[in-house]
């Protein structure tokens, strides 16, 4: 599928062929100091960690997005998709829930049977859905995924995304609650590193306040 994507954007023959030897019959030795392992089998695709994941990731999914569109204009749905790798978000925007909730749930079976197609996995079991609103005593309602064989959607009090985690007001007061309880934390775990008398020293407590409570309490709001 990947080789049949690289043809079709365009890429040299020559990358499309290294590819095709890349990703299949693959095999890897381990060594450690004068030990060298025999071969392995190393057929995983482009593998977790790699340094060319993004990029082919990227690249794979973006007809996907592409074909979803067209399916999403077709069906009427005003729902867009974004992605981050692996990450991916529906999002759908309205007054009220009788509008979101059947576009989302249109989407995700559009997405899903997308990926199938493509020979990917939908993991159910992370997906997550959270709604925002500004309402007092919101319903806040679940998302009912029973008829394509996946569970029932429970939306959370805090939504974890790429690192920040937002509230349903959409603000930050959850992000800067959790990092700085994670910051205080770590100082006062640092009162076992020494006292007045003994351990290290205040200019060494100074630099290690500095290079990890700093960076831990500022998450998010030095990028």
């Amino acid at each position: 599928m990947l080789t049949s994507i690289l043809s079709h954007f365009g890429f040299a023959n020559c990358i499309v062929d290294f590819f095709s030897n890349y990703l299949v019959g693959r095999s890897t030795q381990y060594s450690w100091n004068s030990f060298l392992s025999g071969a392995c089998d190393a057929d995983v695709g482009v593998g977790q960690g790699s340094a060319l994941s993004p990029i082919l990731s990227a690249l794979y999914i973006a007809p996907l997005i592409c074909i979803f569109e067209h399916r999403a204009q077709a069906l009427n749905l005003d729902t867009c998709i974004l992605l981050f790798v692996d990450n991916s978000l529906l999002i759908s925007q309205g007054k009220t829930y009788n509008k979101t909730l059947p576009e989302l749930y249109s989407s995700y079976r559009v997405v899903t049977d997308l990926m199938v197609s493509f020979g990917l996995v939908m993991e159910y079991d992370k997906s997550e859905i959270f709604h925002f609103s500004r309402a007092h005593n919101d319903l806040n309602p679940e998302l009912d995924l029973s008829a394509i064989g996946a569970p029932t959607l429970k939306p959370k009090t805090y939504w974890r995304y790429l690192g920040f985690y937002f509230n349903r007001r959409l603000s930050f007061k959850e992000h800067v609650q959790y990092y700085s309880t994670k910051a205080l934390s770590t100082v006062k775990a640092m009162v076992m590193l020494g006292n007045s008398t003994k351990g290290l020293l205040p200019l060494q407590k100074c630099l290690l306040y500095r290079s990890y409570v700093v960076p831990i309490a500022t998450y998010g709001f030095r990028l």
